[in-house]
């Protein structure tokens, strides 16, 4: 087996968004002098309108952005870029990739970076934007309008050589199976990068299918945090590997295969989403919660144990209303918490011990009031439920 000693270290530097905005702004930086002389006008196809990052920052992770990092660092590089300074607004559209990696902030560096002339950490950059985002408008558009091939700026479906290590991974899409080879040269290693579709988060499951009956292939996983979550010893010859994950959503993560025993031979890669939420997600916090008629009932399910549900409703009268979490599961321990119109914590459900079994409850409410619920698990379980409010 191939030693995995330095690999943190190396992925520290090159495995995630934020290396490859370093790789892409080292680039630059040996070009930068060719566009020096300050420029004039509005750059054809640059999006300045920072409403655009909030809104995609909305769409991509499920929430308000919490910080104005990005915000300001995007603000900063448009007013560099409408005063003629294409460098130090490539400088700062690099940082804010950092903060936030989104498409419009990838169309931005390859639009100013296709001025410049360097036409691969252009495509580099749309390819960053349309993993996200595959058939984001504004990227396509400006993509082929500055004469790049759709093999130039996609995720790759076939295997490109160098990818050995973790600092020139191959970018692949979600869905789509992936083609390569282990050449078996005293033990090839091939390395991958994927990106987490948006939120709300998901189930994500990596298959690597064996077409050759004599390649062993083991298989390493690191997450965002560069941290490594899997380290899979071959399973044999000709046997194929499958893990699930659970990642945050538009987070950047690298797979790592290598064979064993100087085998050799064909396999493919698939990374899919498995659509595993409910249609009411995402509702992760209050602000998200899900608003729900007094008299109605809704199906959801808790995904996993990360996985919590908030939900609102309006009393139209004083009185008392009834909840009722009804199981749909053999392994779900539901729990409820209650919050007041304050969206203060006001006090929970009963304490349900038993996998499979409902939960019902009473609760105070006054007039045109609104009350906000959160359903979650105990135990780690998960598993469908429908609520209902009386």
């Amino acid at each position: 087996m191939p030693p995995a000693s330095g690999w943190p270290a190396r992925l520290k530097l090159w495995g995630t968004i934020a290396a490859v905005v370093a790789m892409m702004a080292a680039a630059w930086a040996g070009i930068r002098w060719l566009i020096s002389r300050p420029h004039h006008g509005p750059v054809a196809g640059y999006e300045e309108r920072v409403d655009v990052v909030r809104r995609e920052y909305q769409d991509f992770y499920g929430k308000l952005m919490s910080s104005p990092g990005a915000e300001r660092l995007f603000e900063d590089a448009a007013r560099e870029v409408a005063a003629g300074r294409y460098p130090a607004g490539i400088e700062w559209l690099h940082e804010a990739a950092k903060e936030a990696p989104l498409p419009v902030i990838f169309n931005d560096l390859g639009v100013l970076i296709a001025e410049a002339g360097d036409r691969a950490q252009a495509a580099a950059a749309f390819q960053e934007g349309l993993a996200r985002d595959p058939k984001n408008a504004l990227l396509e558009s400006n993509a082929e309008r500055l004469g790049f091939s759709l093999e130039m700026t996609r995720p790759v479906t076939a295997e490109v050589e160098p990818n050995n290590s973790a600092n020139n991974a191959n970018l692949i899409p979600l869905g789509r199976e992936v083609s390569a080879e282990m050449a078996g040269n005293n033990g090839d290693t091939d390395c991958f990068r994927f990106i987490a579709p948006p939120a709300p988060r998901d189930h994500i499951a990596i298959e690597v299918e064996v077409r050759s009956l004599a390649l062993e292939l083991g298989m390493r996983m690191y997450d965002r945090e560069q941290s490594l979550v899997l380290n899979r010893a071959p399973a044999g010859p000709g046997q194929r590997i499958a893990a699930y994950i659970s990642p945050p959503p538009n987070s950047t993560w690298t797979l790592e295969l290598w064979s064993a025993h100087g085998t050799s031979g064909d396999y493919t890669v698939r990374v899919s989403a498995l659509h595993a939420f409910d249609s009411y997600e995402p509702n992760d916090n209050i602000f998200a919660a899900t608003h729900i008629e007094v008299g109605g009932s809704i199906r959801a399910n808790i995904m996993d144990a990360d996985d919590t549900d908030f939900y609102s409703f309006e009393s139209p009268t004083s009185g008392t209303v009834t909840v009722e979490v009804e199981n749909g599961s053999s392994t779900l321990i539901p729990a409820l918490t209650k919050f007041g119109p304050d969206k203060r914590n006001t006090g929970f459900g009963p304490d349900i011990r038993t996998p499979g079994q409902s939960l019902r409850h009473s609760m105070a409410v006054e007039a045109h009031q609104t009350y906000y619920l959160q359903v979650w698990s105990q135990g780690g379980t998960s598993g469908e439920y429908s609520l209902t409010i009386r």
